[in-house]
């Protein structure tokens, strides 16, 4: 309809009306892409807001997790003291004989948090990071995942170490306190109370493995080693949460 009015004010040479035709279609055009532009940004906005909170419930979790692995670091950190105490004084597994004997099979078990990257994948893969209007969040984010990615690349040498260790106290138990070991411990929780009944196992018996120990100079001389492990997993699982705890506060800041 437009467009014959404007015909017909060529034919008729009524320049006034045909450029009040045409403000007309060019107001049309400029509301329309103004509004097509208005509803694209709070559709952004809306997008954003969502990353951001999966985001931040991500972060959270890996907080908790984090915690946790500094925690088991630091539990299996004080098997192996248990270890080197027992070699040096085995009388002194009477005091705790199930510490020992989780120390003996556990002291070396290595734990690296498994940090949540879905939502960021999601972000890089899609190309929607350029939502996230923070340069320092996107800076943050990077470095968070950055850092994880360089520290897993040790994970096979802590697995390694771990057979290693197997192998140096293979021998410290007897068959019966290796199997009850296997039907009645589970993995060490630094958030409970380890068991103190050693029920069906002679303390005596005990005691003997850690003379066993005691007679075994390669394994003494490793346990400073699984020590160590433990105590880098602390420092880096710290570093981990320090950085976990400063992209929070940017995603909190953002949200």
């Amino acid at each position: 309809m437009i467009i014959r009015r404007a015909i017909d004010s060529v034919r008729t040479q009524d320049w006034p009306a045909l450029f009040s035709e045409l403000v007309i279609v060019v107001l049309g055009i400029f509301i329309a892409i103004q509004a097509d532009s208005w509803w694209q940004h709070q559709d952004d906005l809306n997008q954003e807001a969502s990353y951001l909170s999966r985001l931040i419930n991500d972060v959270t979790d890996d907080i908790g997790n984090i915690e946790y692995g500094i925690r088991l670091a630091a539990l299996r950190k004080e098997l192996a003291d248990e270890l080197i105490a027992a070699a040096e004084y085995p009388d002194g597994v009477r005091k705790n004989p199930v510490k020992f004997l989780i120390a003996v099979h556990q002291s070396a078990y290595t734990f690296t948090p498994s940090l949540n990257s879905n939502t960021f994948e999601e972000l890089r893969s899609t190309g929607n990071l350029a939502l996230l209007r923070s340069n320092d969040l996107k800076a943050a984010l990077f470095d968070y995942f950055r850092y994880d990615q360089s520290q897993r690349q040790y994970m096979s040498l802590q697995l390694m170490q771990e057979f290693r260790h197997f192998e140096l106290v293979a021998g410290v138990l007897s068959t019966e306190q290796a199997k009850w070991v296997q039907d009645n411990l589970r993995i060490a929780n630094p958030d409970r109370e380890l068991p103190q009944e050693t029920t069906g196992l002679e303390i005596d018996g005990i005691v003997e493995a850690a003379v066993r120990l005691s007679n075994m100079p390669e394994a003494i001389a490793w346990l400073p080693e699984a020590r160590g492990m433990q105590e880098e997993l602390v420092v880096t699982h710290s570093n981990r949460l320090e950085r976990a705890k400063a992209l929070l506060e940017i995603l909190t800041d953002s949200d």
